[in-house]
């Protein structure tokens, strides 16, 4: 999960406050994301409060010295006591003093100072000398302290680490643990293509950098997400199968699915039919962590750039995880206006198998009847529509009947315009469907209906009616 990810970031930050923590409370302290940063702010608070009046003396002797003494002063006592007076330091004086130390000192400094207070200095300092203590850092790898100033960076001084930091996977680490992770975006619209690609690249070299990627990529909104996902497909989609295995491996579903939803609709053709997806248990695990994250609507813009062979084989997937997890992504299409797929799955299934998707619960819902009527009109999967009406329990087929008879039959005379393809079989399940009705209203609107279709169908209707002792439905066409 990606909160596990985030939790993993607020533990390294706290780590590098109060030294290393014991590996068993790390994986069993059961803390949230927040509540580990909070300690940390404490520790961080804690570390000022204890030598606060030393500093605050140290801190009045500086404000009165010239620059050139000052800056003697910090050099003579060193990153470490530097970074302990920092709070106590007007922004603007840290800047001044800032501008004639190296960059090695600056960096030594970061190391050890508290990043909140640093936050609000950063801007006061040239962004050539923030780019290069960054680099610094970098080399050290010391990704902590670098990222967590990285979110309150201006421009130019983004652009210029950029420019001198080449290590795409530190690029990554760096962003995972900035104290701001939405303000992401921000730093990634000042990335050009050719620089993003290389870093999203950077998996293929490294796998370390994958589950940095697959956070990346769920910090930023939408526009970023389609910009990063476009990218991976129409550059290189063996990068995408690659990193949708480690995400099937890892459980961090959530990231490439809000992901994929951004995708163009000409790239999501290629996404669908990556190798990757072809792996039944892949494809469980996608539904499953679809389902469990609330992702389901996610998932209908794939199936439904998907070829039929494809399509067939996702539907007897999906019929095999059980119905809770089938019956809401009947819900899910429903609320999305994606009836049509839902016939277009179903009718993708042989008999049998249609025979036990028409038992879910979810069948028996005018809720969910009403659309599949309607989209199966617009749509012209009558056949399919009628195929499930079929096998549907005494009961759905009884709802069924009563929404194609209600508003004087306006459903099943649209129904009937577009069944000029229905084979034998399924002008028989028709009239056997609507069979279930007893209410004598309902039966009479039928009959209103039929009395005025052409002579081809009502005479197909009528026998197949009398075969099934069902002449209540009709009356004497009308030409």
């Amino acid at each position: 999960m990606i909160t596990n990810l985030q939790c993993q970031a607020e533990l390294d930050k706290l780590e590098s406050v109060i030294g290393p923590l014991d590996s068993h409370w790390r994986r069993s302290a059961g803390l949230s994301a927040g509540e580990v940063r909070r300690l940390r702010y404490e520790a961080l608070d804690e570390l000022a409060r204890v030598h606060e009046p030393v500093f605050r003396r140290l801190t009045a002797l500086a404000r009165f010295l010239p620059r050139g003494r000052a800056t003697r002063m910090a050099l003579d006592l060193g990153p470490v006591l530097v970074a302990r007076l920092l709070p106590h330091l007007d922004p603007l004086l840290v800047g001044r003093i800032a501008r004639r130390l190296p960059p090695e000192f600056l960096a030594a400094a970061t190391v050890e100072a508290d990043p909140r207070v640093l936050r609000a200095l950063v801007a006061h300092i040239s962004p050539a000398q923030v780019a290069a203590s960054a680099a610094i850092l970098v080399q050290q790898e010391r990704y902590i302290p670098a990222g967590q100033l990285a979110d309150v960076l201006s421009p130019p001084a983004i652009r210029e680490s950029l420019a001198i930091i080449q290590d795409n996977v530190a690029l990554l680490r760096l962003a995972f643990y900035m104290e701001q992770p939405e303000k992401l975006g921000d730093i990634i619209r000042l990335i050009d293509n050719a620089r993003l690609n290389q870093i999203i690249l950077a998996g293929t070299t490294d796998k370390s950098a994958w589950p940095l990627m697959l956070w990346v990529i769920d910090q930023v909104g939408r526009d970023l997400k389609a910009r990063i996902a476009n990218l991976m497909v129409s550059r290189d989609p063996a990068v995408l199968n690659e990193l949708i295995e480690y995400a099937d491996q890892k459980g961090l579903w959530g990231p490439v699915l809000r992901a994929l939803d951004a995708v163009k609709t000409r790239n999501r053709r290629i996404v669908v039919h990556l190798e990757a997806l072809r792996n039944q248990s892949t494809l469980e695990h996608l539904v499953r962590a679809a389902y469990e994250e609330g992702l389901l609507a996610n998932t209908l813009p794939l199936i439904e750039a998907m070829n039929a062979d494809f399509q067939a084989y996702v539907a007897s997937t999906g019929l095999k995880m059980g119905g809770n997890i089938l019956e809401a992504f009947v819900h899910t299409a429903i609320q999305e206006n994606k009836a049509d797929l839902i016939l277009t799955l179903a009718g993708r299934l042989p008999d049998s198998e249609m025979d036990e998707l028409a038992t879910l619960g979810v069948f028996t819902e005018g809720f969910v009847l009403k659309p599949l009527i309607k989209a199966a009109i617009t749509s012209g999967q009558v056949a399919t529509l009628v195929r499930l009406a079929k096998a549907l329990s005494r009961r759905g087929q009884t709802l069924f009947a009563g929404l194609l008879a209600g508003d004087h039959g306006d459903l099943l005379e649209r129904l009937l315009n577009r069944a000029d393809a229905l084979a034998s079989r399924d002008w028989r399940n028709l009239v056997s469907v609507l069979g279930r009705l007893e209410a004598p209203e309902q039966v009479a609107n039928i009959a209103e209906v039929m009395q005025w279709q052409s002579a081809r169908t009502y005479d197909t209707l009528r026998n197949y009616a009398e075969n099934a002792g069902l002449t209540s439905l009709f009356r004497s066409r009308r030409s």
